[in-house]
């Protein structure tokens, strides 16, 4: 049987943690062939997610590793959970309950399916099967346009650039460790570079349940500037990287 990978980075995430990690438990992949594996990866968190993270591991009986350093960014934790996923696919699941986990299954599902090497969880896509949802219209404005210029760059439609929901096949290991960048803008650097070589990509509608920054959003409208930023660096740096 395949294994998939889910790495989760944690950043202060006590108040929904716990209830992720018990979604994320119940997933069930195995009539697509898959069996899981959860890597938490703890980004130096000052509240109480150890806490609940320990509890949740004297319980789960199933494949988990746990990854603890010091703070360095969303991007540095994923690189780490690749570092260590033993996985065939690997899927990012955020630690918070605005994504909800049992789209993991049909996202694998239509990736097997397909054969994609690389499938983005569309909350885009997501509005006209489960209705509009979104923080503020600053961030909503925000994500359009970054997956407008992504779309440009690399001559594909990408309809949802920012979604946490990204499924990758471990052939593109390589370039997903690539990237110097250790916070948000890792995510549109390795996008740029797997979407301007021949991976083979789709996209599949989510559910989107946001949440504002006064209840723990970590991005910030800057982090839209810097992906922006980060799309024309990546795009223009004139290297390609090849598959691994």
């Amino acid at each position: 049987m395949k294994i998939i990978s889910i790495i989760i980075p944690v950043y202060n995430e006590e108040i929904f943690v716990g209830q992720l990690l018990q979604k994320v438990a119940l997933l069930d992949f195995s009539h697509i062939g898959y069996e899981k594996e959860i890597i938490i990866v703890n980004d130096g968190s000052k509240d109480k997610s150890d806490d609940i993270i320990q509890t949740f591991l004297k319980v789960y009986t199933g494949k988990v590793k746990y990854l603890h350093h010091k703070n360095h960014g969303k991007g540095y934790s994923i690189k780490q959970g690749v570092l260590h996923a033993s996985g065939d696919v690997y899927v990012i699941q955020d630690a918070d309950l605005e994504y909800e986990p049992k789209d993991l299954e049909r996202m694998l599902e239509t990736m097997e399916e397909k054969q994609w090497d690389i499938c983005y969880g569309s909350r885009t896509r997501g509005y006209k099967h489960y209705g509009m949802n979104y923080s503020t219209v600053g961030f909503l404005f925000g994500w359009l346009v970054v997956s407008l210029l992504t779309s440009l760059l690399v001559g594909r439609k990408v309809t949802d650039e920012p979604t946490c929901y990204k499924m990758y096949h471990n052939s593109c290991r390589n370039i997903l460790l690539y990237p110097k960048e250790n916070d948000f803008a890792w995510e549109p650097a390795v996008t740029i570079m797997l979407l301007r070589q021949s991976y083979t990509y789709g996209e599949v509608p989510i559910h989107y349940y946001p949440r504002k920054q006064k209840h723990g959003k970590k991005i910030k409208l800057k982090d839209g500037w810097y992906a922006i930023k980060t799309l024309f660096v990546y795009r223009y740096r004139g290297k390609k990287h090849h598959h691994a």
